[in-house]
């Protein structure tokens, strides 16, 4: 039977999907989620997250400081921070990380029944279903995540976001 992988080395894992998430769409919950995970498990954190934290930071800390220094109608409301929070293309923060789960899910998926002897049919008609996407992207989450199919049914099992059903 295959090693399960460490938890480092899942965390790992997951910080280079969020950089991908993060450099692809720009999505600024993904660089939080790196940073979060880097932070708590005492991994590198990438240059490219650090600047988006720090460009964030640096965004909210000036109105903090014009605050500290008597402007008393320094203030930051939730707009405000929204506009900060959002990415590159103007879209809020938080739907790449979700679809980046969601194909990996899907992955996960198609390599359980795949392991259990399910013909590519079967596998593109039960996932379709299941969780009700198209064909094109039930092709494209098995492609963003390729390593997925290589994975032993302990290794699928062992991974920490294993969802009984």
């Amino acid at each position: 039977m295959a090693e399960l992988p460490s938890v480092l080395d899942m965390v790992r894992s997951e910080i280079a999907v969020m950089v991908e998430v993060f450099e692809r769409d720009g999505d600024a919950s993904a660089a939080w989620r790196a940073f979060f995970l880097g932070r708590k498990y005492g991994c590198e954190i990438p240059d490219l997250i650090n600047k988006e934290i720090d460009r964030f930071a640096e965004a909210v800390g000036a109105v903090a400081d014009l605050a500290f220094q008597g402007d008393n109608k320094a203030t930051i409301s939730n707009e405000e921070v929204g506009l900060v929070w959002k990415n590159f293309k103007d879209r809020d923060a938080g739907p790449a990380v979700f679809r980046a789960r969601r194909d990996y899910d899907i992955a996960v998926d198609a390599a359980r029944l795949r392991l259990a002897g399910f013909s590519a049919t079967h596998v593109t008609d039960v996932l379709t279903k299941r969780h009700g996407v198209s064909k094109t992207t039930l092709y494209n989450a098995q492609k963003r995540f390729p390593d997925v199919q290589y994975m032993s049914q302990a290794e699928l099992d062992g991974h920490p976001y294993h969802r009984d059903g």
